[in-house]
């Protein structure tokens, strides 16, 4: 019975189906909906899936991230990209829609770059961190390096100058972990080594990973601090997309001390040397109503208050299965911000990745990169021109009464002047060449899964430099007779410097890889030779009494006082390395690497060694009993690795007998009633035969979880970092007495220990979308063995501190009556207002051994960042605060010269008679043994907050341009280094100074407008 009423039921459905349609109850076709698919940042998205709700009636986007597809009305759409957070929409009939997908926060299913290889973030089993293009481009910097700050947790990256093209960060993976040779992590990029990041065009780059633990001993003799693994941007298959981005950008410097006027820099010099500067004249200035009697703000002077930067990009991108290409070219012109100077700097980028099928299974590529970068910079360095502008009076004017330009302090050293053409110029030019071929060659017609693969390059960096000097016409005054004298005779001599460098390198690399999976069983595999050399010569050559100031050739020159040298070096490493990753249900993750490396640094006999890694994962949200117990939690992975890593980042040819030609005429060989000068061969350097590597021994444990719904990703790493075979000096074991000089061995050890974490959350609330993110490090390294002398102080010693230090004398203050000067041990004729120093030996005398270490350094143990950003209908806004924590600065400005202009804060809170219970000491300068020294009590807090980068945009509507034959229009404002929060602020310094006097050329700030537009 129950069959029948089932058939019944069945016959019933199906007649209502025949019928519904007829009745209108059913929805009708509404005919195509159209669109455009863009990321957060406004970019066309090639390959979205688009699907109708509830059926299978689905299209993807094109490359100009279009899409047309038949719907029933009012119809919802289903919107995926891998990466990317699910859209869904109604189909309103709005034409076209304009639609934007959120990247989903450090997917597992990323496919993340490492050494020599890629992997997916879910089976990742090393601490590995990467942040992509579309990042980096937010940026107002020129330099990339810039960029990464505040990004990549693991990374300290400091930025010690804005002076254009010499603003580059330095970089630190974890911290210091050596005391003997380089730290700075070793850079890949597309699989070459050595080759310079910090000027690619940001809009060429794909991606950069910064591989942190074992997972950079691939990289064997050259892993131990760290790789940085950047990766251009190749073609992508279909319709080809033209980006143009343009934008215009204004400089400023982030801050510049306040110096003292006239009368104040008079009245202080006066309380060092008194009657130096007549009180009458004193009042003239102070009174400041006498147009002879003014004061120069030199550094307003020298430094104006904004420097356009201009940047211009043009991509082409497209292909088939095929063929992909992508072409790019950049060009950027980044003026100074010294005032009418001819300082100047200019980029040209352009390049060529192209990827071919030449049959079912053989691919090539070839890709091409080269760079100009013209550099005009005055023949003056920025240290000597800003030590000018420090030492050059108040009183003194830019020009004099006539008009004529003042002479400064000495031989016409006028900073204005400095920083023009007027004393010549200095023209460094970069030509550097990036060419490199690759193929892929899958061999399955020997086993499914096997593949041969290489590639070549050989780069060629071209610098030529060439300085030329003259004399210029600088006029001192004589108040008295009224008359003015040119001193042009005593500037400088006219001269020519040429400077040309020459330095090529190649990369050759094979493998033979294996990636197969067997049901639930996944390995992949290689092994693989690569070798690397580089030569570089150097050809130089100066004459000076040239016959014309107007002609600036080198043959105009005098042969008296020529120099004609040159110098070459050469350097090598060759490589056999592998592999083998394993993985089962992508639940349990092993990998075990290797690298036999042989090193050009060493001997022949000690040239060769192993660097073995090993790691594993377990993704313990992929177990039954959690999936069906812990549901907030979507994804939980625990890893592990350890390794054994090398650094040869030391000077080369330390292990053979080294020689130098005497240039000193004091050492020259004389022969002959009537002598002449025989130049002589004399021994440099006592070899280390014994000479090696660095080794480290790292391990990793960290911990990545992803929660509600995948919305919230966390991670973290416990790091610890034992390095041995530091190169240092034996201090201890052979006294100074003996005058014995032995090299450096292979004897120091140290420990670097810390973590580091990172914390994302994603989401939307209807079309407004927004993220937040943070990360942090901690690094604190300790010395283990320094062969330190047996006289040093145990307060003075470095062995069980960390590396990274300040030798100060330590103090109470300063004096402010003589009975606490009297009641103290002091130096001899320290009176009130000297720094108090303290006797730590308690031997009653003060002594370079009362110095003590500050285990503090201007680079910081603590680093963070803090990422915000929101997309609602077009708008967007992405900001990136960085900032770090337990670093100390010195700064003493008056150290710099016996002449420097005192800095306000130190005048208004000086020590003087009256002002008995003043702050910082009387008056002094450099040539005072009491007050301009290294002491605690000049160190400043370098901590800082600051709003790294802030990027404004808004992506223009289809509708607006669609008939122009655009696919995207963008427009943005961002900014960059725009505020700071911190302590450095009243003295005038940026808090990512190293500079202890100030006379570096400062950091920036940046305001850029521009647009973005896709063909």
């Amino acid at each position: 019975m129950r069959k029948h009423y089932c058939l019944l039921l069945v016959s019933l459905m199906a007649v209502l189906t025949c019928f519904l349609p007829m009745a209108g109850w059913a929805q009708s076709r509404s005919g195509p909906v159209k669109g455009i698919i863009r990321n957060d940042k406004g970019e066309p998205v090639a390959g979205a899936t688009i699907q109708e709700k509830g059926t299978t009636n689905t299209v993807s986007s094109g490359a100009d991230g279009q899409f047309s597809i038949t719907v029933a009305s009012k119809a919802a759409l289903l919107i995926s990209f891998t990466g990317f957070s699910p859209l869904e929409v109604k189909a309103d009939g709005t034409q076209p829609m304009n639609l934007v997908i959120s990247p989903e926060a450090r997917s597992m299913n990323e496919v993340v770059v490492v050494g020599y290889g890629s992997q997916k973030k879910a089976t990742l089993t090393g601490a590995v961190a990467s942040v992509k293009g579309t990042d980096l481009v937010q940026s107002s910097s020129a330099n990339v390096s810039n960029a990464i700050a505040g990004r990549v947790p693991g990374v300290i990256a400091n930025n010690r100058s804005g002076r254009p093209g010499d603003d580059a960060s330095t970089l630190l993976i974890r911290g210091f972990n050596s005391f003997g040779g380089g730290t700075a992590p070793l850079i890949v990029v597309d699989g070459i080594p050595d080759r310079d990041f910090s000027r690619i065009n940001p809009s060429d780059i794909e991606n950069i990973t910064v591989l942190k633990d074992a997972s950079a001993a691939i990289y064997g003799v050259r892993s131990a601090n760290g790789v940085i693994l950047v990766t251009t941007k190749r073609g992508k298959s279909g319709k080809a997309t033209i980006q143009y981005d343009g934008s215009y950008g204004i400089q400023q410097l982030t801050r510049l001390p306040e110096t003292v006027n006239a009368w104040q820099y008079m009245t202080y010099y006066n309380e060092i040397n008194p009657n130096t500067y007549a009180t009458e004249e004193i009042e003239k200035y102070k009174a400041g109503n006498d147009p002879n009697y003014t004061s120069t703000d030199w550094y307003n002077e020298v430094f104006r208050k904004s420097a356009p930067q201009t940047a211009h990009s043009l991509s082409v991108n497209g292909g088939n299965e095929n063929v992909r290409y992508y072409f790019s070219g950049q060009y950027l012109d980044q003026s100074s911000n010294f005032r009418n100077s001819i300082e100047h700097y200019k980029q040209f980028n352009i390049r060529s990745n192209i990827d071919a099928r030449i049959s079912k299974n053989l691919k090539v590529n070839l890709d091409i990169a080269f760079r100009n970068e013209t550099r005009n910079y005055p023949t003056y360095g920025v240290n000597s021109i800003l030590h000018e502008t420090r030492s050059l009076y108040p009183f003194v004017p830019v020009y004099w009464p006539n008009g004529s330009l003042s002479a400064g302090v000495a031989n016409g050293r006028n900073p204005v002047i400095l920083v023009t053409d007027a004393p010549g110029y200095d023209k460094p030019r970069n030509y550097i060449l990036n060419p490199q071929a690759g193929f892929e060659w899958q061999l399955p017609f020997i086993t499914q899964g096997l593949s041969v693969s290489g590639y070549a390059s050989y780069d060629v960096n071209y610098r030529t430099e060439k300085i030329f000097t003259k004399p210029w016409d600088a006029y001192s005054y004589n108040k008295t007779t009224d008359t003015y004298s040119n001193q042009k005779s005593s500037t400088a001599q006219t001269s020519i410097t040429q400077d040309e460098r020459f330095t090529t390198a190649s990369t050759y690399f094979i493998k033979m890889a294996y990636d197969r999976q067997f049901g639930q069983h996944n390995f992949n595999a290689f092994v693989g030779y690569e070798q690397t050399n580089s030569n570089y010569s150097q050809t130089y050559a100066f004459r000076k009494n040239l016959l014309s100031e107007q002609i600036d050739q080198i043959f105009t020159g005098s042969a008296e006082g020529q120099l004609a040298t040159g110098a070459a070096a050469q350097d090598g490493r060759a490589s056999v390395l592998g592999r083998l990753a394993y993985n089962y249900a992508n639940k349990y993750m092993a990998e075990v690497s290797f690298r036999y490396n042989g090193s050009f640094n060493f001997p022949e006999e000690n040239r060769w060694g192993m660097f073995p890694a090993v790691s594993a994962g377990w993704r313990i949200s992929e177990e039954k009993f959690f999936r069906d117990n812990i549901r907030f939690i979507n994804q939980l992975k625990l890893r592990g690795s350890w390794g054994k890593m090398g650094s040869d980042a030391v000077a080369q040819y330390l292990f053979l007998t080294r020689y130098q030609l005497v240039t000193n005429k004091n050492y020259y060989t004389y022969f002959g009633d009537d002598y002449a000068l025989a130049s002589s061969i004399n021994l440099s350097s006592t070899p280390n035969t014994n000479i090696t590597w660095e080794t480290q021994d790292t391990r990793n444990i960290g911990l990545d979880a992803t929660f509600l719904n995948n919305k919230l990703n966390f991670s973290i790493d416990y790091f610890r970092y034992l390095r041995e075979d530091i190169l240092a000096q034996r201090s201890a074991s052979i006294p100074l007495y003996t005058g014995m000089s032995l090299p450096a061995e292979n004897i120091g050890k140290s420990l670097n220990r810390g973590v580091d974490l990172s914390l994302v959350y994603n989401n939307r609330a209807g079309a407004f979308s927004y993220s937040i993110g943070g990360n942090m490090t901690y690094a604190k390294s300790k010395v283990l063995f320094r062969d330190e002398a047996a006289n040093v102080p145990e307060w003075q010693k470095s062995e069980g501190y960390p590396i990274d230090s300040w030798l100060v004398y330590e103090t109470n203050g300063i004096y402010h009556t003589q009975k606490e000067v009297d009641e103290s041990v002091h130096l001899p004729g320290a009176t009130p207002g000297d720094l108090h120093i303290k006797d730590i030996d308690g031997n009653g005398v003060i002594t370079s051994n009362d110095r003590v270490r500050k285990y503090e350094s201007a680079t910081p143990k603590l680093v963070y960042g803090l990422t915000l950003a929101g997309a609602y209908k077009g708008f967007a806004l992405n900001m990136l605060f960085s900032g770090q924590a337990m670093a100390k600065q010195m700064i003493l400005s008056q150290m710099q010269g016996s002449l420097i202009a005192p800095p306000q804060w130190l005048y208004d809170g000086r020590w003087t008679e009256q002002t008995p219970d003043a702050q910082y000491p009387r008056a002094f300068n450099s040539n005072d043994t009491y007050n301009s020294i290294y002491a605690d009590f000049w160190l400043r807090n370098a901590a800082f907050l600051r709003l790294k980068s802030v990027e404004l945009s808004y992506s223009v509507p289809a509708k607006v341009y669609s008939r122009a034959g655009l696919n995207n229009l963008r427009v943005y404002v961002s900014g960059f280094n725009l505020l700071s929060f911190d302590k450095m602020k009243q003295y005038g310094v940026d808090p990512e100074t190293n500079n202890i006097t100030g006379v570096n050329y400062p950091q920036t700030r940046m305001f850029r407008f521009g647009i973005n537009v896709g063909l």
